[in-house]
């Protein structure tokens, strides 16, 4: 039987498979709602997390009612708070889910980057991947800034983030020094934290993407939410090379060290 093709990924649920559940942080607006509706659309059950309880709900009651049966949940889930990711996770273990996929989406180019975008991310991991499937996936959505911000970073630093040996303790010591609010610099780190997190997980596929620019109640960008699913859903459903890697907005590998776009040659690299 020939899989329906979805923007370069695949339908979430073969026919003869049980459906996959995806946990979308940032799941109530932009993005994250636009790839909670696609994929509730294709058959899987959407785990909807959303910090306000209440605009994730009417998050939820959308796209049941754009795709009636679709399967959503809401997760009420703030990835700045350890309580709150930790509540929420036990939540679900304790009613036996499992994960088919983790989509690391809430984000902010606004106050404390690095505790929203890096540590956030790590939070969200730490709590959730025990329920992951043998075959799951964690894709981490990071942007194009990250490697613009790398391709000026210090060459001690450049070297760091960009090296596919790089520590958790590495990280964690730019983390700490680095400008807290500087979105390329959190993005630069959430790359490298992909890169750490595939070479010491076996048996998952964890990759990071740029979802491109993106109109969005953060970011003026020029194309629609709904444009910015491509990557993330290649990375979720598709059969990406490699492990560990970042990815442009057209799914293509990219350096973490300077800006590839879309269109152009593929990254080939470590």
């Amino acid at each position: 039987m020939k899989l329906k093709e979805a923007s370069k990924g695949v339908v979430c649920r073969r026919r003869w498979e049980a459906v996959r559940s995806v946990l979308v942080t940032g799941g109530n607006s932009g993005i994250g709602f636009a790839l909670c509706s696609q994929i509730a659309e294709q058959g899987c059950h959407v785990l909807l997390a959303s910090r306000n309880a209440a605009n994730g709900e009417e998050a939820v009651k959308k796209i049941i009612a754009a795709t009636p049966g679709a399967q959503v949940q809401l997760v009420q889930l703030d990835v700045t708070s350890d309580a709150s990711v930790q509540a929420a996770a036990k939540s679900l273990s304790d009613d036996g889910t499992r994960l088919y996929g983790i989509v690391n989406n809430a984000g902010t180019p606004h106050g404390d980057c690095v505790d929203t975008n890096l540590i956030g991310s790590m939070r969200v991991c730490k709590a959730f991947m025990p329920m992951l499937t043998q075959s799951g996936r964690v894709v981490n959505v990071s942007s194009a800034s990250g490697p613009m911000w790398l391709s000026g970073a210090d060459a001690r630093v450049r070297a760091i983030l960009t090296s596919r040996d790089v520590t958790l303790e590495q990280i964690s010591d730019l983390a700490r020094q680095g400008p807290k609010g500087s979105y390329g610099f959190s993005k630069a780190l959430l790359n490298a934290y992909t890169q750490n997190l595939a070479n010491t997980t076996t048996g998952l596929r964890i990759n990071s993407c740029t979802p491109g620019s993106i109109a969005t109640k953060a970011f003026g960008g020029s194309k629609p939410a709904s444009e910015g699913t491509v990557a993330i859903k290649y990375l979720l459903f598709g059969d990406p090379d490699g492990n560990g890697r970042y990815y442009g907005s057209d799914a293509v590998r990219s350096p973490l060290d300077r800006y590839r776009g879309p269109g152009e040659p593929p990254y080939v690299g470590p």
